[in-house]
């Protein structure tokens, strides 16, 4: 009979991540293992160590991620956050990402979409991966306006801010799980987290008008200031959201395609996201 040793204690890491709990003198480390996946790459959320290891060496210290303790080839380690996934409070969030936004921004990160045509571009390369007939409601609603005109100053992007991975902690909200940031548009972390598609996946109610309301406000209101001449990430949002939004439900139709026999449970909940992000494309046309 195998004893569980109460000192190192696997967590739930994902499709392609190995995440262990272990005890370090009074408090508790986050080992994180990057297992090469080697199938077809992720259009989205590739798995970027190094990235990881670079992102929180800058936020950790200003309490916006966990604070990383080691990196080698294949692995980052970090402090444990005790705290509660996000489930309320959209104007924290704001503040949160905005923080992160207008902050320094770590060398060498991957170029992420820098405009909207960007943006919708990516998400046609996902539509055109899977059979016509899977994305045949989503194209429908495929924004025919997306600018072209790049960001005039990209920032750091952790482009997965879904509720699941923000943390409720006793000093405060800290977005963790940076396996795959990159340099890039604010824009797509404002879609991420008002995509209904990704509150879906997380099991939550889509954002209401008023949350989503009130999370521009306050994030338009923490970015006074920092953001630089003509940036202006809210406008952008308001007139760019589509593209972006459309990218997203790129990304649930070649997923639910990928999951489809190896994982049906999981394809049918990135279908019920497409469908979610659907009706907001629908809403915005």
């Amino acid at each position: 009979m195998t004893v569980a040793d109460p000192t190192r204690v696997q967590l739930p890491g994902g499709y392609r991540n190995e995440v262990w709990k272990v005890r370090s003198g009074r408090g508790w480390l986050i080992e994180k293992r990057y297992i090469e996946d080697p199938g077809e790459a992720n259009p989205m959320y590739p798995n970027l160590p190094d990235h990881e290891a670079a992102a929180l060496a800058v936020l950790g210290p200003r309490g916006l991620s966990p604070q990383l303790v080691s990196h080698v080839p294949g692995a980052v380690t970090y402090r444990f956050v005790p705290g509660t996934m996000w489930r309320r409070g959209v104007a924290e969030v704001a503040a949160l990402l905005s923080a992160i936004h207008f902050g320094p921004t770590p060398r060498g990160l991957r170029r992420l979409c820098a405009s909207a045509a960007e943006a919708r571009a990516h998400g046609d390369d996902m539509v055109a991966a899977v059979p016509a007939v899977s994305a045949a409601a989503l194209v429908a609603v495929r924004p025919t306006d997306a600018s072209p005109v790049a960001i005039s100053r990209p920032s750091l992007v952790h482009t997965d801010c879904g509720p699941g991975n923000l943390v409720r902690s006793r000093d405060g909200l800290v977005l963790i799980d940076w396996q795959c940031p990159g340099v890039g548009d604010p824009v797509e972390d404002i879609a991420c987290f008002l995509s209904p598609a990704m509150m879906t996946l997380y099991q939550q109610r889509p954002h209401s008008v008023g949350a989503i309301d009130q999370f521009l406000a306050a994030y338009g209101e923490s970015a006074q200031g920092r953001e630089p001449e003509g940036h202006n990430a809210v406008a952008r949002y308001h007139r760019e959201a589509a593209a972006w939004h459309y990218r997203i439900g790129g990304y649930c139709v070649w997923r639910a395609d990928r999951l489809a026999r190896r994982l049906p449970d999981v394809a049918a909940r990135y279908r019920r996201a497409l469908a979610a992000e659907i009706a907001l494309l629908q809403g915005l046309a």
